[in-house]
């Protein structure tokens, strides 16, 4: 029986474990909390919980040891550590993130060692790439040479869900969320680099139709000029290159609003000792909020974020209960306490990718592909599921020898996307395609 140690128990990792163990692998996961990994193992016969502190990377090797493939969902700078364990050891590994230059530069010695190290094998980035390089390898075979690529994705309460002043609810981490929020992006518009800088994420969303759902806005998602090579499209012939994040309406002028009065910095930590939140805001504003934050933002106190904050309790008399804070930390723990779903309601992660292909004879058409998904009431999140399952679809057709590319890669490559996108369809997971011309 072929073993996986899975590192972190997180929010996403249920799904993940389930279906290994479901498929007849040997299964330990690792984590900080042992109650966590306990509940994700659920008594299963060929499961184990243990406890592991990620900075201890003796312990890292120790499991990695014992495995045939390691999958690593802890924090993003973790990963190099397991995976140098992997590379020393002769396992395989799997993470769902971003690679890292760290991570890249262990390419050549996981060919050298026959070694695959899958990454960003998620949903964003993961179910996109494949999902993409499906229809953009399908139209090339039909002589489609590519001239334009959008992407949206965006993971949100079901309709029924969305009942708050946000229009969202947390299925992951609200720091990282609130991060996230802070970077700059860059997207080509008519073979233009277009580069926005952080305070201006948010002020320019476009508006997305998902047919049957509804209609949501979109800022764009870092940097999207780099997937020109990671994808290797055709300089000369593609001219427009998006991807962005989808929200619901009013959520991108509520933080442009939130960014404005600097209620997302990380830094300085402000001294907080005794206050309570609304003590906080009073003295952060240095007067009354409700009155000073729709004077500084030049709008109607109707027209500005106080019905937000105040929906997370950020001018309630609760303690801090900290000595010192940032506003970034302040508003991820109002969050983190505020926006959750209740017991039975329903995430819902949202796709869509519009492809632009030029053919002989100059036509052109544009297909459109989307995936709708929603969580199972009392059960896994949308989020879980399509974050972790591709992970641990990936993690079974490397034990199986069904993938058989080594080094360090993401999923675009047909070998390794064909077989995951095709069991994600055996479990429901897809895409609606539609096409037209232009």
């Amino acid at each position: 029986m072929k073993k996986v140690v899975v590192f972190g128990a997180g929010l996403v990792a249920r799904p993940l474990v389930r279906y290994l163990l479901d498929h007849g692998f040997d299964v330990t996961v690792a984590s900080r909390t042992v109650s966590k990994a306990e509940k994700l193992i659920d008594g299963h016969e060929h499961g184990r919980a243990e406890t592991i502190d990620a900075d201890d990377e003796s312990a890292i090797k120790s499991f990695v040891e014992k495995a045939d493939l390691a999958v690593s969902l802890l924090p993003a700078p973790k990963h190099p550590v397991v995976a140098k364990a992997c590379l020393k050891l002769g396992k395989h590994m799997v993470t769902t993130s971003y690679v890292s230059p760290q991570m890249k530069a262990f390419d050549q010695e996981a060919k050298d060692k026959d070694l695959l190290l899958l990454n960003e094998i998620g949903v964003d980035p993961g179910i996109d790439h494949m999902s993409a390089m499906e229809v953009i390898h399908a139209e090339e075979k039909r002589g489609g040479t590519l001239i334009g690529f959008n992407s949206w994705c965006g993971g949100l309460p079901a309709p029924e869900a969305n009942d708050n002043p946000f229009g969202y609810k947390f299925s992951w981490s609200p720091r990282g969320v609130l991060v996230a929020a802070r970077n700059s992006a860059r997207y080509l518009k008519d073979g233009q680099i277009v580069d926005v800088d952080p305070k201006d994420l948010f002020a320019d969303p476009a508006i997305v139709d998902i047919p049957g759902v509804g209609t949501f806005e979109g800022y764009p998602n870092r940097d999207s000029v780099s997937y020109m090579d990671t994808y290797g499209f055709d300089p000369e012939k593609v001219k427009n290159i998006f991807r962005g994040t989808l929200r619901n309406l009013g959520h991108c002028k509520l933080y442009t609003q939130i960014i404005q009065l600097g209620l997302i910095e990380p830094a300085p930590e402000h001294d907080c000792a005794g206050l309570t939140h609304a003590g906080f805001m009073k003295k952060f504003f240095d007067g009354d909020p409700k009155k000073i934050i729709p004077e500084k933002l030049g709008v109607s106190a109707n027209d500005s974020p106080i019905e937000a904050l105040e929906y997370i309790g950020l001018f309630s008399d609760e303690p801090i209960g900290q000595d010192k804070i940032s506003t970034l930390d302040l508003m991820a723990n109002r969050m983190a306490a505020s926006l959750t779903y209740a017991d039975g309601e329903r995430d819902m992660l949202l796709m869509r990718h519009d492809l632009t292909f030029e053919y002989a004879g100059g036509n052109k058409e544009r297909i459109t592909a989307i995936m709708v998904d929603y969580g199972i009431p009392h059960g896994d999140s949308s989020m879980a599921r399509t974050v972790s399952l591709p992970a641990a679809i990936g993690a079974r057709m490397i034990l199986e020898g069904k993938i058989s590319s080594r080094g360090v890669h993401i999923p675009i490559e047909p070998a390794i996307y064909e077989p995951i996108l095709a069991e994600l369809k055996n479990l429901e997971i897809g895409f609606k395609e539609t096409r037209e011309r232009i």
